[in-house]
């Protein structure tokens, strides 16, 4: 779910938890990310290659960030805040 408090978005996964800046989210799927904040105050993960960043070739949202959109938040659950 994402509400909105003073034009600023609020994120909350499947189970009502808040998702904030730095916490890692589990997928259905069983992948794990990092949350981050972009330049626009939207939370969302990297949208860099992790395998890029294993091997030094780009550095963490280096090539954006992917925003979370209404849909992914009833998916994803917060698993580390």
């Amino acid at each position: 779910m994402i509400s909105y408090k003073e034009k600023k978005p609020r994120y909350f996964d499947k189970n009502g938890v808040e998702i904030t800046e730095g916490c890692k989210i589990r997928w259905a799927d069983g992948r794990i990310q990092k949350v981050y904040l972009s330049d626009k105050d939207e939370l969302g993960t990297d949208a860099t290659n992790p395998a890029w960043i294993a091997d030094g070739r780009a550095f963490e949202c280096q090539f954006g960030i992917y925003p979370l959109e209404y849909k992914e938040t009833e998916e994803v659950e917060v698993v580390e805040a």
